[in-house]
């Protein structure tokens, strides 16, 4: 199922949150994954497909990793794809939809090379590859 469809034009740019209680603080045409996951079985990521929808990712601080696996999942189906920093929060639900929106506006256009430097990143001082 598509949470919240009958409210979404997918003409539009649309922002994916992980929960309802996430969803309850965005901007008009937004729903959430009911989780952490999203897979190309999934009816949301066909609906975002077939209309190549600009997607902005707002995932919780703690989902880098799956934030660069399903930005990479939709821009191999040809949609726009932007990653929105949450700042000082861990979720969209701890922010004001004032804040919600001020931090959408710094989003980041998400690209291949994008997911590649979050992996460099990621490795910690020491570390063996």
């Amino acid at each position: 199922i598509i949470f919240n469809e009958c409210d979404i034009d997918f003409k539009k740019p649309v922002t994916l949150v992980e929960g309802p209680f996430d969803l309850i603080k965005c901007d008009e045409n937004a729903t959430c994954l009911l989780g952490s996951s999203l897979s190309k079985d999934h009816e949301l990521f066909r609906s975002l497909m077939a209309n190549r929808t600009p997607v902005t990712l707002a995932l919780d601080s703690d989902m880098q990793d799956k934030s660069h696996k399903i930005a990479s999942l939709l821009y191999s189906a040809g949609c726009d794809v932007s990653i929105m920093p949450l700042g000082n929060f861990s979720d969209v639900g701890e922010m004001s939809k004032d804040q919600f929106i001020e931090q959408k506006k710094k989003s980041v256009e998400w690209n291949p090379m994008n997911s590649l430097t979050n992996k460099i990143l990621s490795i910690k001082s020491g570390s063996i590859l």
